[in-house]
């Protein structure tokens, strides 16, 4: 099976994530992903195959004594925010570098994604507009599993290889109940990022923020000085906080974003993400949000509770403690003449919340674009890019 026949068979299976849900994992469909990982697994003759009561799949691969143990690792669920069944890909050859109709409505314009253009000649598999494609993180399990099947087919010398692939990492608990005990590197990679040649070891702190905001009903007749809106309480609680969003931010500037808000008079929930590089500036927007907070409590007699939770850190302090893993993948793709790209995440990884539990675990980029949505899509040749990738990673780790 080549790389491409096992990616269009993993996105095939739907695995969206809930983060409403209290369960791990927070949906039934990853678990037949994680079967069939196993399955394939089992049929390469991986040591140590096993899938937990949490729906982590983890193997190991016996090797060569005294050097490093190296691990890979990549998620099995795919975004919330599109929904990924029935997902209908299309393949197109030698791509001609125009735009591409998804379907009758939906067009992946170059002018807005120019990145397009690089991949001219090449074969690119993208959505049909209706779904997300899945390239995040499916790609990445496809990488690992083509890497491990061309190591084991060809005898390639290596040291102890793990593998791991997580549940529900786009909801924030990849690693939750990640198992040490089966995954013993001394240090990994994630494979779930985006551009071929990426390699990221910075990424934002993270905390979401959940606030119950409680009103006071009354006749709409009589209502004057005894109703309390508990959804204006909320639409204050927004014109109070910066103007700093997502959609208004790059680089390294962090921001307040508005997740959700459902309610009615009586009772409103609202959830808010911040994001920051720096711990000095991460704590700053803590403490902003809970004064703003506090000032609306005094207004309106205590009707607003909020929890605060630190989601994930910023994972650099820990991985330049140990150079050698970056430097590992720097000379790999130089060893293959491409571009070593190193950029800061604006998100998160599981590799973020493993560095914390002390695994350095920097992310590689899997050869996709535009995650999360329907102009989702992905180069052939990248993603056998990241394989030799991969493969010589492995391999320098033996010298």
């Amino acid at each position: 099976m080549d790389i491409l026949d096992r990616f269009l068979k993993y996105i095939k299976i739907p695995t969206n994530s809930n983060s409403k849900s209290e369960t791990t994992p927070s949906t039934d469909t990853q678990w037949n992903l994680a079967k069939e990982l196993v399955h394939e697994l089992q049929e390469l003759h991986m040591d140590e195959v096993c899938i937990d009561k949490n729906c982590y799949v983890y193997a190991f691969l016996k090797g060569v004594e005294n050097v490093p143990k190296i691990g890979f690792i990549a998620h099995m669920d795919t975004s919330e925010a599109v929904t990924d069944i029935n997902v209908n890909p299309q393949i197109i050859r030698n791509y001609d570098g125009k735009n591409i109709q998804l379907n009758e409505r939906e067009i992946l314009d170059t002018n807005i994604y120019p990145d397009l253009k690089k991949h001219i000649g090449k074969t690119l598999i993208t959505t049909d507009g209706n779904t997300l494609l899945g390239a995040d993180d499916k790609a990445g399990i496809a990488e690992i599993m083509n890497m491990l099947t061309i190591i084991k087919n060809n005898n390639i010398e290596h040291g102890d290889i793990y593998v791991a692939f997580t549940p529900d990492e786009e909801i924030g608990s990849g690693a939750r109940y990640f198992d040490f005990s089966k995954f013993k590197a001394d240090f990994a990679y994630t494979v779930d990022g985006s551009s071929l040649g990426e390699i990221c070891y910075e990424n934002f702190n993270a905390s979401t923020i959940k606030t119950h905001i409680k009103g006071i009903s009354a006749h709409l007749g009589t209502a004057k000085n005894i109703l309390v809106n508990s959804q204006l309480i909320a639409n204050e609680i927004i014109n109070l906080i910066p103007k700093e969003y997502p959609e208004t931010t790059e680089g390294y500037e962090g921001y307040y974003h508005i997740d959700s808000i459902h309610g009615n008079v009586l009772h409103t929930e609202m959830q808010l993400y911040i994001r920051d590089f720096e711990k000095e500036g991460f704590e700053k927007r803590k403490e902003n949000l809970k004064s703003i907070i506090n000032k609306l409590n005094k207004k309106y007699n205590d009707c607003i509770e909020i929890e605060i939770i630190d989601t994930y850190y910023n994972m650099k302090n820990i991985i330049e403690k140990c150079p050698q893993i970056i430097d590992k993948a720097k000379e790999a793709m130089n060893k293959l003449n491409i571009e070593p790209i190193t950029y800061e995440i604006r998100g998160g990884t599981d590799g973020a919340r493993l560095a914390q539990k002390g695994l350095p675990c920097p992310n590689l980029g899997t050869g996709g674009h535009n995650f999360h949505g329907i102009y989702e899509y992905i180069c052939l040749e990248d993603m056998e890019k990241v394989t030799e990738i991969l493969i010589e990673i492995v391999k320098s780790n033996c010298k």
